[in-house]
């Protein structure tokens, strides 16, 4: 399988992106509950004996629920901080909240993830939509002379 499927059929629940009146203009809040199950290949190697979730997947999990949130697809322009403050295993209920500010089409998006109310990890993370991909620098090529 792939990784947006096993996001897909890890993910228990999910409420939509609300505008949170006290968080300031154009905020809004999501939250949302995975648990992954111990089979899934993404296990698979990290690590064996003691398998724990990779954190590009628990960064993955955030870009994917702002996407269905907003019925959009996001680059990930950068990460801006994460700290992964506890391991997370199969079969254990995660809790994501998170929250973005919109500024033009770009998302500042700032996560918190909980197993058993205790944070597990943060990640703040600037999302940019697809249909504007990231510049990039073309460099000249050196000419030798």
């Amino acid at each position: 399988m792939n990784l947006y499927t096993d996001l897909k059929n890890s993910l228990i629940a999910s409420s939509g992106a609300s505008s949170d009146p006290g968080s300031g203009i154009g905020d809004q809040q999501i939250t949302a509950q995975f648990c992954f199950s111990g089979d899934l290949d993404l296990f698979a190697g990290h690590f064996p004996g003691n398998p724990i979730l990779p954190g590009i997947v628990q960064i993955e999990m955030v870009k994917f629920i702002v996407e269905q949130a907003h019925g959009n697809n996001f680059w990930i322009r950068s990460i801006k901080k994460t700290k992964f403050a506890s391991l997370i295993h199969p079969d254990t209920p995660i809790h994501l909240s998170i929250s973005l500010t919109p500024s033009d089409d770009l998302l500042s998006v700032r996560a918190t993830l909980k197993t058993e109310d205790k944070i597990a990890g943060k990640i703040n993370l600037l999302l940019q939509k697809k249909q504007n991909p990231p510049k990039t620098i073309v460099f000249p090529l050196a000419t030798r002379q």
